[in-house]
């Protein structure tokens, strides 16, 4: 029996009913590659999330033209050719039992030239601050251009067999771009007042109207706050707001930010939870209509609180369903406990920017029809060497297949790494991941044995049939002249034993972990500077951490010295060579050394002469990340 009552009540957005109050918004996955076509990589990944007891998809953002991609691997719906891709894929949905919404979208100046093979395109003359390319004004006649193009694109969508439409005129895209005095300074028909700039997306919203029918869901998502100067927030986004109502929207589903707001558009763990909630309340108090929260909502609780204290009627879970699918069925049957969580690690993001959706805690995520877990047809003992996040997902997918786990830990609790990571501020939702790990290797059946440093003469004893070594990493002593004379310490003994470093620290290596261990030791108290050889720190994770950890070591007075290399070690201090030339910092009660780490695979070609089948992953075979490491760890277990 669940215990999120009104989460799992039932509701109807116009004449669709609604099994639930769980709503996947539209998050791109880049599967499209460069064609606009849906696939049946799309297929396999919206499928698995209807099978998860959704209340209903929202498939991700489509444009309406190719001239309007905001990505090479944006979905199309701009022939009447898409229509049986569309149609394939709702058919699955809807055989799952699922309802599903397609987004229409233009990217209007939020894109490129190199993406959509034509000068791109907004309501004036004014490049976006992240972009930095010119638009072309549109023109009257393009105006109405592209509201038929809509009109089509909300036509095709009916014509799939879908169950709705989503009209895209949040975050920045083309019709968050006229409703906007940030980027709309026209001084026609369409801007100059709230109402002209309303024009175009209320043309759009009646276009689509009469195209699909009274009884056809039409959903209109919004930035109410673009959280920039001079752009839209709450106050001017209720009349907005009620203007879509009154010409036909169905429902209004809230977000906020733009493109240079983008830091908090999928807002990572430095953030709170539920952090747009209050703009979805005070739209809900100015309309009669469904409205959709969104805004880190990660769990059940937290998704059954919003609705409960009717600050919506509806709540989008986005990276939440994008690590676990079935999170709305196991929270309706009260199993809340093995839900995959959301750690807001935001490596989803990354990953769309650099290829394809990928998930730090679910490697199936985008991998639906090709990483399968089935039952081995020769049960075999299998050896995990290493607690940390591989070695355990390791041993729960070898266990889900009928081995024989035993897992063998050298420390006196499982984790690995990983709950080093989890030291920093902010960084405690990481630990999550872990107890859920654990727990799924408890229920599986696995043998844990803490506090064992694994040793070849175990062998002698049994033998397994097959080791997976995930020892992991060991910090990375560089070879810097000096260094061993220097009192110097490496980051686990920094984020483990802060109180022996003294007051005054010096961090050598600025990238995503020296930036953390700095912002660990700031908030203790210290006086830190951090010394970074590239132009700037953490430039190895995505960009809203990079925000927020510059704005913390701002705020805290970290002394960070971009473009400098360590040159010399004395006892006394560090010679660097920087933009000021070649100087020597001192004063330091000691020297954080951050720069990387080395894999720890030692045990690797001993243990290739005695056992037959030897699969090294994670850490111990290249120093990554979890999201490498536990997608190494199923793939390695699945060939068990």
């Amino acid at each position: 029996m669940s215990p999120y009552k009104t989460l799992f009540s039932p509701f109807r957005i116009g004449k669709l009913e609604l099994k639930n109050r769980i709503v996947m918004p539209p998050m791109a996955t880049n599967f499209a590659v460069t064609d606009g076509k849906v696939n049946d990589r799309h297929i396999a990944y919206y499928v698995k999330r209807a099978q998860g007891g959704v209340g209903y998809i929202t498939f991700e953002h489509t444009g309406i033209v190719k001239e309007g991609k905001a990505s090479p691997g944006m979905a199309l719906i701009d022939g009447d050719e898409k229509i049986p891709l569309f149609k394939k894929l709702v058919d699955a949905v809807h055989k799952e039992g699922g309802k599903i919404f397609i987004q229409i979208n233009h990217a209007g100046r939020q894109t490129s030239a190199s993406i959509t093979g034509a000068p791109i395109v907004g309501p004036s003359a004014i490049p976006c601050p992240v972009r930095k390319e010119m638009p072309h004004p549109l023109s009257m006649g393009e105006i109405q251009g592209l509201v038929e193009a809509f009109r089509q694109a909300a036509r095709r969508v009916k014509e799939a067999g879908a169950d709705g439409v989503e009209v895209h005129m949040a975050h920045g895209y083309l019709l968050c771009q006229f409703l906007s005095p940030f980027s709309n300074q026209r001084d026609d028909d369409y801007g100059g007042t709230p109402e002209k700039r309303l024009k175009m997306p209320l043309e759009v919203l009646n276009a689509v109207r009469k195209t699909v029918g009274p009884d056809f869901p039409i959903v209109c998502r919004l930035s109410a706050d673009e959280y920039v100067e001079g752009g839209l927030k709450l106050e001017d986004s209720i009349p907005i707001a009620q203007a879509l109502e009154k010409n036909g929207a169905d429902a209004l589903h809230i977000s906020a930010c733009i493109a240079p707001s983008g830091y908090l558009n999928h807002p990572p763990y430095y953030v709170g939870e539920g952090v747009f909630t209050h703009l979805a309340r005070g739209i809900k108090g100015a309309v009669k209509i469904p409205v959709i929260a969104v805004g880190r909502i990660r769990t059940p609780e937290l998704a059954n609180q919003v609705i409960e204290e009717n600050k919506a009627d509806l709540v989008s879970m986005g990276r939440a369903l994008i690590a676990d699918p079935f999170l709305p069925r196991k929270s309706m049957e009260g199993k809340a406990e093995d839900i995959i969580p959301c750690i807001s690690c935001n490596r989803c993001i990354l990953s769309i920017r650099k290829g394809d959706l990928q998930c730090a805690v679910n490697p199936e995520t985008g991998r639906e029809a090709t990483l399968v877990v089935k039952q081995s047809e020769h049960p075999q003992k299998v050896w995990v060497i290493g607690g940390g996040p591989a070695g355990m997902k390791a041993a729960e997918i070898a266990a889900r297949r009928g081995h024989r786990v035993t897992l063998f830990e050298a420390k006196d609790q499982l984790g690995g790494q990983f709950l080093l990571a989890a030291i920093p501020p902010h960084k405690q939702v990481l630990k999550e991941f872990v107890t859920y790990l654990g727990r799924q290797i408890d229920r599986v059946g696995v043998k844990t044995v803490l506090n064992k440093s694994f040793d070849l003469r175990l062998l002698e004893k049994e033998q397994p049939n097959a080791v997976v070594l995930a020892t992991g990493a060991k910090p990375l002593i560089p070879e810097i002249e000096g260094i061993h004379k220097a009192k110097v310490c490496n980051v686990w003994e920094a984020l483990s034993k802060p109180g022996t470093l003294g007051e005054r620290i010096l961090v050598v290596g600025g990238g995503g972990v020296g930036a953390e261990v700095a912002d660990f030791l700031s908030e203790k108290g210290k006086k830190v500077t951090l010394v970074e050889m590239r132009e700037a720190i953490a430039l190895d994770l995505v960009a809203h951490l990079q925000h927020y950890l510059n704005l913390r070591l701002k705020n805290k007075e970290v002394q960070v010295l971009t473009s400098t290399k360590a040159l010399r070690f004395e006892e006394d201090g560090l010679w660097v060579e920087g933009p000021q030339g070649t100087r020597k910092l001192t004063g330091f009660d000691s020297v954080v050394i951050s720069m990387g780490s080395v894999s720890d695979a030692g045990l690797t070609e001993e243990l290739k002469k005695k056992v037959a089948q030897v699969l090294v992953i994670g850490d111990a075979a290249k120093p990554r990340e979890v999201m490498e490491a536990v997608l190494e760890a199923e793939e390695a277990a699945i060939r068990l």
